[in-house]
C-alpha cells in the first residue's frame, strides 16, 4: 500500500469519526430536548373581568378572576396564591395614576406547604372566584384605577409524581375602572 492510499484511508477514518461525533451530538441534543418538552415548565393563565367600568362609593368593587390551565396535562397550584379560599395576601397590583395603592387586607404567615395546600387544574380546566377589591385595597380616592393579578412564588407549582416544587408566576393583563372613593373597611 502506498502513502497516498494510507492517507486516503486515514482521511476516510477521520471523516467517519467526525460523522459519528456529529450524529451523537445531534442525538444527545434531541434527547435532551425531548426530556425538556416532556417536563415543560408548568404555567397557568389568569384573566380578570368586571361587570361594569365604573363603581359608585356604595358599590362593591367586584373583580372576577379566572385561572386556566392551558397545558395538555394537569397542573397543581398553591391555593394560597389564588382567591379560591379568600384573600390572605396581596394578589393584585392596584395603581391609581401610576402610583401603587396599599394592600390593607390580612397577611397570613404560613409554614411550608403540604400536599393539601395545592389545587389540581386538569388540562384545559379553569376555576373562577370573585374578589371585592374594596375589602383589601385602599380605594379612598375617586379616580381611575388599574388592576393586575400578579403573584410570584418559589413554591407556586408542584409536580405530584416527584414532589418537586417549581417557582412560577400568575399574572393577568390589566383592567381599568373608575372607582368613587370610599372609607376603608373596619379591621
Amino acid at each position: 500500500m502506498n502513502g497516498k492510499d494510507q492517507n486516503m484511508k486515514r482521511m476516510a477514518l477521520i471523516g467517519a469519526a467526525v460523522l459519528v461525533i456529529v450524529a451523537a451530538a445531534f442525538a444527545f441534543r434531541n434527547f435532551s430536548t425531548l426530556g425538556a418538552s416532556a417536563r415543560a415548565p408548568m404555567s397557568a393563565t389568569v384573566s380578570l373581568s368586571v361587570d361594569k367600568e365604573s363603581f359608585d362609593g356604595s358599590d362593591d368593587v367586584l373583580v372576577h378572576v379566572t385561572i386556566t390551565n392551558p397545558n395538555n396535562y394537569p397542573i397543581r397550584i398553591l391555593k394560597w396564591f389564588t382567591p379560591l379560599n379568600g384573600i390572605e395576601r396581596s394578589l393584585f397590583t392596584v395603581t391609581r395614576n401610576g402610583e401603587s395603592v396599599p394592600y390593607i387586607g390580612r397577611m397570613i404567615k404560613r409554614a411550608e406547604p403540604t400536599e393539601a395546600d395545592y389545587i389540581t387544574l386538569e388540562a384545559g380546566g379553569s376555576v373562577t372566584a370573585d374578589v371585592n377589591l374594596s375589602e383589601y385595597y385602599e380605594l379612598s380616592s375617586s379616580d381611575d384605577y388599574e388592576v393586575i393579578y400578579d403573584v410570584t412564588s418559589l413554591q407556586l407549582y408542584v409536580e405530584k409524581e416527584i414532589g418537586e416544587l417549581n417557582n412560577g408566576r400568575l399574572s393577568s393583563a390589566p383592567i381599568k375602572m373608575f372607582i368613587t372613593g370610599r372609607e376603608a373597611p373596619a379591621r
